[in-house]
Parts: C-alpha cells; structure tokens; sequence
C-alpha cells in the first residue's frame, strides 16, 4: 500500500472519530441542559436528571460494541459504517426537537448515538489496524485526537451558540445551580441543530478519505504480517476475529508458512514472567513452536527481551474463569466511575465557586488538547513499558489529583482549573488503557467479545449512576461525589497490580 493511502485512512479514521467524543464534551453542556429541563419542567410529560442521557449513551454503546463482530461478518464492514453513519445523523440533528422531552432525548440522541457510535468506533479503528500495522500503537492514538477534535468543536458551538455573552448561572436549587436567563435557554435547541450538521459534514468527509484509502487494502497477506507487526499490534482488539497480528522470528517465519491450517492457540504457551511490570513483559514477542518444551527453553533476544513468548488466546467463555478477568473487569468499572464523574460533573462542581463560564469552558478546550497528546503518549508508552504499568500509573495519578480537585475548589479557585486539565490527562484514555490490557491478557482474536463482557458491569451501574449521584449530592454534598471517584481509581490501580499476583497463583 502506499504512503499516501495510508495518511488517507489515518486521516479519514481521525475525522469520523470526530463525532463520537461525547463523552468528552457531555460535561460543558450539562448546565445549559440541566437549565433548559428546570426552566420547561412544567411542559415535560416526564422530567428525568439529563444525566440519564450520558448512562443510556454509555450502555447502548457496549452493547452495540458486543454485537458489532456478527453483524459486520454479515453485512460487511462498508454496508455497517455506512448504516451507522445515517444512525449517528439521525442521532445528532434530532436533538433539536428531542430536547423538549428528556424522555426523548435520552433514547434518540443518547441511546440511538450510543449504538451508532459503537459500531463506528469499532470498525474505524479496525479498518486502522489493518492498513497501520507497523505504527497500530501510535496510529490509534492520533485516531483519538479526532475525538479530541470533535470535543472542541462541541464545546465551542456550545458556548457560542448558547451563552455568546459569558452569563454567569445565578438561580440556586438546593445544592443545584441553574441559569435562569431566557435568552440563553430558548437558545439551546439551536446548539443541536448547528453542532449536528458541523459533525454531519466531518463525518462524511471522515468516511469517504477512509473509504478512498482502504479500497486497495483487502486481506492483510502474511508477509506483511511478519514484516510489520510490532509488540502494540498483538495488544490492540484486530475486531471480528479475522487476523492475529503475530511478530515471528525469522528463522521460524518458513515453517510457519508451511504448516496447515490456521494457528492453533494450544500451540502458544503464556511464560511464566509474563506478568511483570517491566518493559520486557509487555513488548517480548512471539515465538511458534508444537513443541512446547522447547519454546520455554528457547531464550533469543528481541526488542532487548530475552524471553520470546505470546500471550494465550483465550475464549470469553475460558476467560471468565480466570481470576484476571475479574480484576480487569473490576479495574475498568471501578475507573469508569471516576471518568463519570469528572467527565459529567466537573463544571457544575467548579461553578459553584468559580460561576464564569467563559473560564469554565476555556478550561475544558484546554484539557480536551492536552488528552491530544496523552492519547499518543499511552500508545507509544504501553509499547516501550508496558500495559499494565501504563495502566497503573494513570488510575493512580487519577486518585492523586481527584482528591486534590476537592481540596482546591475550597481555597484555590484557579488551582482547580489547573487541577481540571491535569486530571482529566489522568482519566480521559481509561478506556483505551483497558481495551489494551484486555488484548495483552487474553489475546486478539476475541478480544472484541472479552472487551465486551469487561463492559458488562458498566451497564447496571449506569443506569444507576445518575439516581446514585443525587442520593450522593443530597445526603453528603459534591466533595463526597468526588472523593468518591478518587476512591474507585484507588480501587482500579489495585486490580491492575493484583493482575500479577493471580498469574503467579494461577
């Protein structure tokens, strides 16, 4: 493939992860919604906590992520992104008249965009796959800084659209704070219509260079395989099961070729060392061999690894036996809670103290383009020293300056913006952290329905999440809902470092 179809995808994949970041942007918009709700609560047939639209959007996206493997090995990969390209239009126009029923809002643009969101998610970052294998590390990263790019878009429709003229919220509601102008209310239909058709025309743009850059790419042949795998490449879901990126020594890549049928992974063997933290556990490559005896006596250096190893593949139905799979599944519920919470909450938290909003959201765009980088840096440092200690250093740092956030926010306004950038470098790239150590735990080929079953218990606590924040919010006050992420990131750096003890137990 050439160079230039390569920056095509890398561009196209970048751009139609542009509308998929709500997520990041979610949080800048709850007040004007929260204040919409309140102002028009009498006209609502069902009023709901716009919180709810965050959760549905968060469960329908794992769900669909799950399903997303059958239906693309049905239709195809094209025919797919283009039917959720028309679910994620449909999803982002429509608010402009689903605002005025929570109800509707929640199902259509949280719901609806979820599903679409989380077939796209997947297949553009497959599509990534295939045509990058070289660079698959740093490849998804700069595909995350679409997303980051999508949040900066949202964001700054927002506060142009809805508060141009930098309103501070000046109604308080128990332990809520609303604003109360008028004019800044009935203009936030308007924010759906306009930031829509914007993400509407990036994703088009986004999925036709992604189009025009893979129509050459077809099945990736073996000799590119071995010519362009790199350690990250076995850590990154290869979606639908269709390849395993696998890095071979040289002196095996003949026999390899001339065995029959596809690897089997009884003939993988997962070394004994390979739950160390260092760099040598995540980046050691791969060696293949029926005899087993020999390949653990085999020691060449690669990479400045003596061990030459694979991880297992390993079936959802096996995995879920294992004591690793409940300590990543309790490590990402646990970080998803924090990311929850700052990512929803952060400015309502600050407003409180700090009401401007013009500095409440600079701060976000300024968070959003230092998560540019940190994407990068997870991709590009999971390959150097590891999965696992990338993931621990983040959930740890997350708890660190979490607690920091509260102690701030009483005595040093401006320090919380800076603590608000630094945290959210902190707990932005969870999902990609845990989607990696997902892959180096259990292998590629199911890693899609292994991430699935990972995200299963996000989908109870979502749907709960909202009435537990109010619940939280009424009987302790917002400290406590933040000291409360603080703690579940302390929960998820335990669970990653507990990863090592299983293996050695198992």
């Amino acid at each position: 493939m050439h160079s230039y179809h390569k920056v095509l995808v890398v561009t196209g994949a970048s751009l139609v992860a542009s509308p998929l970041s709500m997520a990041n942007y979610f949080g800048n918009l709850l007040p004007y919604l929260a204040s919409y709700n309140y102002a028009h609560r009498d006209q609502m047939n069902i009023y709901m906590d716009p919180l709810y639209t965050a959760s549905v959007f968060t469960c329908t996206f794992i769900i669909s992520m799950i399903f997303t493997s059958p239906i693309e090995l049905r239709f195809g990969i094209r025919p797919c992104i283009l039917a959720s390209d028309m679910l994620l239009w449909v999803s982002l126009m429509s608010g402009y008249f689903t605002v005025q029923e929570p109800l509707a809002l929640t199902l259509i643009f949280g719901g609806l965009q979820g599903i679409a969101v989380g077939v796209l998610y997947s297949l553009a970052t497959k599509v990534l796959l295939q045509t990058m294998l070289k660079q698959s590390g740093l490849s998804t990263g700069i595909m995350s800084v679409g997303m980051v790019f999508g949040t900066f878009l949202s964001i700054g429709v927002a506060f142009a659209v809805i508060n141009p003229e930098n309103k501070e919220p000046d109604l308080r509601v128990d332990n809520q704070v609303y604003f109360s102008d008028k004019d800044l209310i009935d203009r936030v239909p308007f924010y759906f219509l306009i930031a829509g058709a914007v993400m509407v025309c990036v994703n088009i743009l986004g999925t036709v260079l992604m189009f025009v850059g893979s129509s050459n790419t077809g099945q990736v042949d073996q000799d590119q395989i071995f010519s362009e795998t790199t350690p990250i490449s076995r850590q990154i879901c290869e979606l639908n099961h269709e390849s395993i990126a696998i890095a071979i020594s040289e002196s095996d890549k003949s026999a390899f070729l001339e065995s029959t049928g596809p690897l089997d992974a009884r003939h993988l063997r997962q070394p004994k060392n390979g739950s160390s933290y260092t760099h040598g556990s995540h980046s050691s490559m791969v060696g293949v061999s029926t005899d087993e005896k020999q390949m653990e006596n085999s020691t060449e250096k690669m990479n400045g690894n003596p061990k030459l190893f694979t991880q297992t593949e390993i079936s959802p139905g096996k995995a879920i036996k294992t004591p690793q799979f409940w300590c990543v599944w309790l490590g990402y519920v646990s970080s998803h809670h924090t990311s929850y919470l700052y990512q929803n909450l952060y400015k309502q938290y600050g407003q409180r103290v700090f009401p401007n909003d013009a500095w409440l959201t600079t701060n976000g765009l300024i968070s959003n383009a230092g998560m540019a980088i940190v994407c990068m840096f997870v991709g590009a440092g999971s390959d150097k020293f590891g999965i696992r200690t990338m993931n621990v250093l983040f959930n740890a740092a997350s708890s660190v300056f979490m607690c920091l956030m509260v102690v701030s926010v009483h005595t040093w306004p401006l320090t919380y913006m800076a603590l608000v950038i630094i945290e959210n470098l902190a707990v932005s790239p969870h999902t990609m952290l845990f989607t990696l150590l997902s892959a180096f735990e259990f292998g590629n080929t199911h890693c899609a329905s292994n991430m699935g079953l990972i995200r299963t218990g996000n989908l109870m606590l979502m749907l709960i999440e909202p009435f537990i924040v109010d619940e939280m919010l009424r009987a302790m006050g917002w400290d406590w809902v933040f000291f409360s992420g603080a703690l579940t990131s302390a929960i998820a750096t335990v669970s990653v470092i507990m990863l090592d003890v299983c293996k050695r137990e198992h």
